[in-house]
């Protein structure tokens, strides 16, 4: 009986993190549908130039989260809390230690990373765009990462779902509207991809305003 539980448990976690993995990956595609067709070739190309440091962004996130959620839920399980909470509080720390040195190289190294990534004058200014206000996002990015592994992983899979959904779908949503109505070009393109995470934050947010232990 216990085991028939406990699988449960687990299909209920892994599903919802699948649906809010496709979710980003839809956000992506139309991310690049969108600009694709409101900024052409130059604005593909500067938008896949960047996105690698993106990933990097997200994937340094993901690192600290995942690791320090999993140890996070070690001790909840151990019922070390204060362990627990100590895990939690030096996560927080290294994460936003990373994403201030994230924040620096997008204010002051910005140009000469563009032009390490390879682009030409044609892109040159837009590729700069992109990366720029991605890095000075860097804090949304790894703190909506970080806090999604905390709170899937203090037993609200489903809030953690909600809020990769909905920052996806407001990307989609915004980077519409930014990059053909209000024709902001792929300043408006990156900028959908900046409040993406600040909106997911605010969803993530209930978890620890409704939380009683």
């Amino acid at each position: 009986m216990k085991a028939e539980i406990l699988l449960k448990e687990f299909f209920r976690y892994v599903i919802l993190n699948i649906c809010g993995m496709i979710g980003l990956s839809c956000y992506i595609l139309a991310d690049t549908f969108f600009v694709s067709n409101g900024l052409g070739a130059n604005g593909l190309t500067a938008l896949n130039l960047a996105i690698p440091i993106y990933s990097f962004i997200h994937g340094s996130g993901l690192m600290s989260g995942m690791g320090g959620a999993t140890k996070y839920s070690i001790y909840r399980g151990q019922k070390e809390y204060r362990n627990a909470d100590k895990t939690f509080s030096n996560t927080i720390y290294i994460m936003f230690t990373l994403a201030v040195i994230f924040m620096l190289t997008g204010i002051f190294f910005s140009e000469k990373l563009v032009i390490l990534l390879g682009a030409d004058k044609d892109v040159f200014l837009m590729t700069k765009t992109y990366l720029q206000v991605i890095l000075l996002f860097a804090p949304a990015f790894m703190a909506n990462d970080t806090l999604i592994c905390f709170v899937r992983n203090d037993g609200n899979p489903k809030l953690s779902m909600i809020g990769m959904l909905t920052g996806s779908f407001a990307n989609i949503i915004l980077d519409y509207i930014f990059i053909f109505p209000l024709n902001m070009g792929i300043f408006g393109a990156v900028l959908a991809a900046g409040l993406a995470p600040v909106i997911s934050l605010f969803i993530l947010s209930k978890h620890w305003l409704t939380k009683s232990v």
